[in-house]
């Protein structure tokens, strides 16, 4: 499906059918970008392409597809690249979240895990940073947690995949140093999002939790400024930064707090 525009840059969105990545589509739309919208849900990608064109004259392809399934990156990338769709911006926001004990949690949803968070975002990021580099223009934002920067029980596989996307971003932006394309790395804290609904997350009290438009407007910005790596809320930014000094058993205690139910 896509609907009319005229803008002159095109915004790549995974896990476009909620939460961050719903709200990352609606600001981009609000700044005139062009929209390839990804996610699992159909139905959801179309009710979304009607409001952004509906409010803003988006132009919008809609990618129903699921990250899980192995060379779903490569076709994503074939089918857009076939039909002559360039994207100047890759949003890498799909995600998945498995709360409780490593042993418990079974293996095949362990690995999904891990092939969403960082198999399919490692392969979306190489194939669409090709065409970046030969036009020497674009932008890349991975969507990782406060969480990469400790190890959390309870969310272990959850944190440690944040913590690789994480350190990737941060490599990769000092690997593109001297080009025109940079890669941005979005740390949020907790999240009122879909992800964290009927989780231990979602009881906390609500002057912990930030709303998804307010990260996705600092995600924005962080982006278009091409900065490295941003902690979304200050709060967060001042307890990461805090972290960054402590010996590594306090941040341990830290993170298994983290894991009582004060996670990302």
């Amino acid at each position: 499906m896509t609907t009319n525009g005229n803008d002159s840059q095109t915004a790549l969105v995974t896990g476009a059918s909620g939460g961050i990545g719903l709200e990352l589509a609606r600001v981009l739309a609000a700044n005139r970008f062009s929209l390839v919208l990804l996610a699992r849900s159909r139905d959801k990608l179309e009710d979304l392409a009607r409001e952004l064109g509906d409010q803003h004259g988006t132009r919008v392809t809609i990618v129903p597809a699921d990250l899980c399934e192995h060379g779903a990156a490569r076709a994503v990338f074939d089918s857009l690249n076939d039909a002559g769709v360039q994207i100047d911006l890759l949003v890498n926001n799909a995600g998945l979240l498995l709360e409780g004990r490593f042993g418990a949690i079974g293996l095949d949803e362990q690995l999904r895990l891990l092939q969403v968070n960082i198999v399919a975002l490692t392969a979306l990021t190489r194939l669409f940073l090709g065409p970046m580099l030969e036009r020497n223009c674009g932008r890349i934002l991975n969507v990782a947690s406060v969480a990469a920067f400790m190890p959390v029980p309870n969310l272990a596989v959850y944190a440690a995949s944040k913590a690789y996307v994480l350190s990737f971003g941060d490599a990769l932006s000092q690997e593109l140093s001297g080009t025109k394309v940079t890669a941005t790395t979005l740390c949020p804290g907790v999240t009122d999002t879909g992800m964290v609904h009927g989780t231990s997350l979602g009881s906390l009290p609500g002057m912990m939790i930030m709303d998804a438009r307010t990260v996705a407007q600092e995600g924005y910005r962080a982006c278009m400024a091409g900065k490295p790596v941003h902690v979304a809320g200050i709060a967060n930014e001042l307890a990461v930064r805090w972290m960054k000094y402590q010996p590594s058993w306090l941040r341990r205690a830290v993170g298994n707090v983290f894991g009582k139910g004060r996670n990302a």
